[in-house]
């Protein structure tokens, strides 16, 4: 999916579950901001990955380039069959890139999320992916694409957040 699909997405889904009586009009799905997807991947620790500073273990949580690719299973895995990190997400590290809302600075500013200039500004995404090496699936690593750009092995981890209204 594109950033620019997922926002669309994020749309309709907040429409679907306000009218289903699912998700109150104060609310909204949307993408993580990139300070929320890194608190969520690092659930609480200050590691390299959630499950420590050592890859060795990381097969045992992700999906990337050397349990998947390398393996000649070139796409995204179903969620959940990796261990989850202490905050019982599954597959932060690995699997498929997630999009974040950001839009990418070179440099962040002391850990404020940057919501961009405009939508023709590249957009992050974070956590590595199943196409992906050991270092890509870092807890801090970041990288970005166009909005418009599409891939395999990109994907979205939808949260809900007040809307403002």
């Amino acid at each position: 999916m594109s950033w620019d699909d997922t926002i669309k997405f994020c749309e309709k889904l907040t429409e679907s579950e306000r009218s289903a009586g699912r998700l109150p009009e104060s609310w909204k799905y949307t993408l993580p901001t990139e300070a929320q997807w890194e608190y969520a991947c690092r659930a609480g620790t200050k590691t390299r990955f959630s499950l420590g500073d050592d890859e060795f273990d990381l097969g045992e949580y992700a999906w990337f380039t050397k349990n998947a690719d390398d393996a000649g299973e070139k796409y995204a895995h179903q969620v959940g069959q990796k261990k989850a990190n202490p905050f019982g997400l599954y597959d932060m590290h690995g699997n498929v890139w997630e999009w974040c809302s950001d839009y990418y600075p070179e440099k962040l500013a002391s850990g404020a999320d940057s919501q961009g200039p405009s939508a023709r500004s590249s957009r992050v995404f974070r956590g590595g992916s199943w196409h992906g090496a050991t270092w890509s699936c870092r807890s801090a690593f970041r990288a970005r694409y166009a909005p418009s750009y599409r891939s395999s092995y990109l994907g979205i981890r939808v949260v809900a957040v007040p809307s403002g209204k």
